[in-house]
């Protein structure tokens, strides 16, 4: 009896801690075949590459968490970038930002009203979101990228405070501030209980409909600094900007544990899966393999992350 609690706890523990196991046991694979991945320069070169996916995938997590899934957050991104380029024309750049997370919000709660009111599966919503942003993008800019050349704007993307990049400041304090709502707020709970049992969670008096939407409002905010970030470490958006951004956010919080049938996940697991796969794309680059195997391994990891949740669940 013992022996089998004993078993049991482990297993429970090896469940809870996957991701953060498998990031660990990663690093030293990694540090042994390339001893250049461990210094600092290298160590800050995968948190800022993170930072602009994993701003996204705080917002995926939190809608995949309340039941629902955004294909559409990086063309959002490319909007919202385009647009703060843009803006800059007519008005200051810290103006253009804040106008600019609007659109991001308002873009999510269309998303939100699609799935929530008029009951469109959301995948199938933001896929059709997903198109019209995109064609916007193309039509505010011409087809031609726009640049901007603003100090003030680029210290967002490009800026430092003291030895650390502002980008990795910026994701680690909204990593922060998602997992305090996920975890400490009645809209987090609620977001865990509608995404676990809707029809539970409707019954027990909670706003579905309303709290849904608001899981594609931080969604697509997040898109939106996502799209700043963007903007301001390249200073320049093309049309194509964001392409596959919405894959990576998706299986940033997948791999980090978020479960694809909604109802549990965890922001800050989120941004170690973000790691996780950021760090794979760097090593494979440190090690000159092929563009191609890196997608083929990605994809892999993918699978697995995915294929263990529905596995366990299945065994539960």
């Amino acid at each position: 009896m013992t022996v089998s609690n004993s078993k049991s706890r482990l297993i429970s523990i090896l469940g809870k801690y996957k991701i953060l196991i498998a990031f660990l046991v990663l690093i030293i694979i990694i540090s042994f075949i390339t001893p250049r991945f461990m210094s600092w320069q290298n160590i800050i070169n995968v948190f800022r590459q993170s930072s602009i996916v994993g701003i996204m995938a705080i917002g995926a997590t939190f809608v995949i968490i309340g039941g629902g899934f955004d294909i559409s957050v990086g063309s959002l991104l490319a909007l919202t970038a385009a647009m703060v380029v843009g803006f800059q024309s007519s008005m200051h750049w810290f103006f253009a930002v804040i106008l600019v997370i609007g659109v991001g919000a308002a873009f999510g709660a269309l998303n939100g009203f699609l799935s929530a009111k008029i009951h469109i599966p959301p995948i199938i919503a933001t896929l059709g979101t997903m198109t019209i942003i995109r064609g916007i993008v193309y039509m505010y800019t011409g087809g031609y990228p726009l640049y901007v050349d603003s100090k003030g704007f680029s210290f967002i993307g490009n800026g430092y405070v003291g030895p650390i990049p502002f980008p990795i400041i910026l994701l680690l304090l909204l990593v922060a501030l998602g997992q305090f709502v996920l975890v400490k707020t009645r809209f987090g709970r609620y977001t865990c209980a509608i995404g676990g049992n809707k029809e539970a969670a409707r019954l027990s008096g909670v706003k579905v409909d309303l709290y849904m939407i608001m899981t594609f409002v931080v969604g697509g905010m997040m898109a939106a600094v996502s799209g700043i970030v963007y903007a301001s470490r390249l200073l320049s958006v093309t049309p194509l900007a964001g392409q596959g951004y919405e894959l990576d956010a998706i299986a940033s919080a997948v791999i980090g544990g978020t479960s694809v049938s909604g109802g549990e996940g965890s922001v800050v697991r989120t941004l170690i899966g973000a790691l996780l796969l950021t760090m794979i794309t760097n090593a494979f680059n440190l090690m000159g393999i092929n563009l191609y195997v890196q997608y083929v391994f990605k994809g892999l990891v993918i699978l697995a992350a995915v294929g263990f949740d529905s596995f366990s669940k299945a065994q539960s």
